[in-house]
């Protein structure tokens, strides 16, 4: 039995999705204005110049693949996948970004952690269609 998606997990999953959009355009804004006065760092050594975007980096990845993986992991019905990832959603959040989104991914967690239509939806198995030999046949 394929059980629809509730709306409060369906409406998670969109402001993941917002959330993820808006920090990857946000992002790609930084590092356009990085490169654009690129001609500041030329002073600095490579190492150091190197170190510093690899910084960037980890925290773009850090910042945005949590919420991706947990909109993948709700497609897929994955309950403690997902629990893991918007945890780890929040945590980054706190780390990084302090604003209203820690807020928002707050409230989010607690609702996919006691609604219970959510941990129903989450927690039941995808349906696996069962072959036989003579529906493989041509």
């Amino acid at each position: 039995m394929n059980a629809k998606m509730p709306t409060l997990l369906n409406i998670i999953r969109a402001l993941l999705g917002v959330q993820s959009i808006y920090i990857i355009i946000s992002m790609v804004a930084v590092l356009m204005e990085l490169f654009q006065y690129r001609a500041s760092f030329a002073g600095f050594p490579l190492f150091d110049q190197i170190a510093y975007f690899a910084s960037i980096l980890l925290r773009i990845i850090l910042i945005v693949g949590p919420p991706i993986l947990t909109i993948l992991y709700i497609s897929k019905r994955r309950y403690k996948l997902t629990i893991t990832f918007m945890s780890m959603t929040l945590f980054f959040g706190l780390v990084f970004l302090q604003n209203f989104l820690v807020v928002l991914h707050f409230f989010m967690l607690l609702v996919l952690l006691l609604h219970q239509p959510i941990k129903r939806y989450l927690k039941q198995e995808q349906d696996a269609r069962q072959y036989d030999q003579r529906s493989l046949r041509l």
